[in-house]
């Protein structure tokens, strides 16, 4: 294989905090067998070893929970000695981890920044906001100890970006939502909607989002993102730049948006492979790192039959003004499923709302921007 990129959850959904709209647990009470434990080092090696004998271009590792972070720093120091004696192609290696950042130290940042890895801290907006979201195993809110790792980082010299879920209460105030990227200084920010469980009907979640209001979220969050573009005070938002991209003829790098599911192997603590993070379930279960190569896993039946689905294109649209670029959305964003026809993306009306408010000045963006060579 030239190219592979992995999300990998080495203490599965192990987490120290209990996030209220935690799309992973719902998932792990889903399968047979919810938690995975924790990854030893034997699977950790013959995971690496397995990659890199497969690869020869290019591969990516990325941590994710869960926690990541609660398997302790001499873990990820064991990958990195793992890679360096098992990269027989010599190909480039990214590293890159997820994390709620409540375990963030001066060695964590210190590690992180010599090796190379991306880090993404999750932050829902402010202290209001999070706190009431994001929530330790005590109950207590997070945010004063997220910011703190964002301190951390930074003193430290590690890369990194704020991640946060969009919700409904976090969509209520676009501009204070901005307004805290600014304040802090955060350049670099990916927004992910929050996720109906599996299973249950769109909105029974409190916390998910309605059409109007995740569309007049977006909306305004491009006004304020489009004001400080123009002037040279450039925030990268992730699902802005990649329709600019898109728009210059470029692939985007979220597998959302490109209109059918990639492959994007999710390997649990014990080794089982899934094709999807948000499909981590019994039923879509590609196979075992112990057992196969990835190259028969990514082209088995599982594996395509999971592909194939995500590429069925609804009715409306067909004949949507705006399809070449919404592409239908992430297909975890389609369900339910109903023989074999995936649902209307259920942010359709946010979309259409955007598209139109936004369109036409990214596509302006587009015109000005230099080609890559």
């Amino acid at each position: 294989m030239q190219a592979l990129s992995l999300l990998i959850k080495p203490a599965s959904g192990n987490c120290n905090m209990r996030c209220e709209y935690c799309f992973y647990n719902d998932v792990s009470e889903s399968r047979e067998t919810k938690n995975r434990g924790r990854m030893t080092e034997e699977t950790l090696e013959i995971l690496v070893k397995k990659v890199l004998s497969e690869v020869t271009g290019w591969c990516s590792f990325g941590f994710q929970g869960g926690e990541p972070m609660l398997m302790g720093l001499p873990f990820y120091e064991k990958l990195i000695e793992l890679q360096k004696k098992y990269n027989v192609h010599n190909i480039p290696i990214e590293n890159s981890i997820q994390t709620n950042g409540t375990l963030m130290t001066d060695e964590w940042a210190q590690f992180f920044a010599k090796n190379r890895f991306l880090v993404g801290l999750s932050i829902d907006g402010n202290q209001k906001t999070h706190d009431s979201l994001r929530l330790d195993a005590s109950g207590f809110g997070t945010f004063d100890k997220c910011l703190s790792a964002a301190e951390v980082l930074t003193r430290n010299g590690t890369d990194f970006n704020i991640l946060s879920v969009v919700t409904k209460p976090f969509a209520a105030d676009p501009d204070s939502v901005y307004d805290f990227y600014k304040k802090y200084d955060f350049h670099f920010i990916q927004f992910i909607a929050c996720m109906d469980n599996l299973n249950e009907p769109h909105g029974v979640n409190p916390y998910s989002l309605d059409g109007e209001t995740y569309g007049k979220f977006l909306s305004r969050i491009f006004d304020l993102w489009y004001e400080d573009f123009i002037i040279g005070d450039y925030y990268s938002i992730r699902q802005f730049d990649n329709y600019v991209r898109m728009l210059m003829g470029e692939a985007p790098d979220n597998c959302a948006m490109t209109g059918n599911c990639q492959s994007y192997p999710v390997v649990e603590a014990d080794g089982s492979v899934y094709p999807c993070d948000f499909y981590a379930l019994d039923e879509y279960k590609i196979g075992d790192v112990r057992k196969g190569s990835f190259y028969e896993m990514l082209n088995s039946e599982e594996s395509f039959r999971f592909m194939e689905l995500s590429g069925f294109i609804h009715d409306k649209c067909k004949t949507c003004d705006y399809g070449f670029i919404c592409r239908g959305g992430c297909r975890r964003d389609r369900e339910p499923v109903t023989n074999d026809v995936p649902s209307l993306n259920c942010y359709c009306e946010a979309y259409l709302q955007f598209f139109e408010h936004c369109l036409p000045r990214m596509a302006d963006i587009a015109k000005k921007m230099p080609r890559r060579t």
